[in-house]
């Protein structure tokens, strides 16, 4: 019987401890239209998602890359030889926001949205974002030196 309690307690400590404690009980899974919550969003990401990259851009702004950089606004014929263009990346600042898009060139389809910081609720509301969205996932993106360490959240679309 005491291995039994022994199993039941170790199952319980471990499925608890898998929990990441990124919501609250009580924390509403998305702001209520007209609150004061609304009035803090900098970037609303629900409504970049699904778009494609030149859609983004016009939202957003021209990102930071320019066509003169290495790695620039879009991959050159030998880049796109090398990567078939998938995985590019354009970098956007929306009101001291950092949003990184990966797309790819060839379909202009964009594959994520990583929103930088080291705050998770901070990003989640200044981005719009729900964790219990049916349109899209947030995910943690953590340091690769630290895998503590948060340092954005990586916004991808279900469909």
């Amino acid at each position: 019987m005491r291995p039994n309690l022994y199993f039941a307690l170790a199952l319980l400590a471990a499925l608890t401890s898998a929990c990441s404690g990124s919501q609250k009980a009580g924390e509403r899974s998305t702001p209520a239209p007209g609150t004061t919550e609304n009035s803090s969003v900098v970037v609303d990401v629900p409504a970049l998602v699904g778009r494609n990259i030149d859609q983004l851009r016009r939202t957003l702004g021209a990102p930071k890359e320019t066509r003169e950089q290495a790695i620039g606004l879009e991959p050159t014929a030998a880049q796109m030889k090398a990567t078939r263009g998938q995985d590019w990346i354009n970098t956007f600042e929306q009101n001291g926001t950092t949003l990184v898009v990966t797309f790819d060139a060839n379909n202009r389809k964009v594959r994520d949205i990583v929103l930088l910081g080291n705050d998770e609720e901070q990003l989640l509301r200044d981005a719009n974002l729900s964790l219990t969205s049916a349109e899209y996932l947030v995910l943690p993106v953590m340091s690769p030196g630290n895998s503590t360490e948060l340092i954005g959240m990586r916004v991808v679309a279900r469909r």
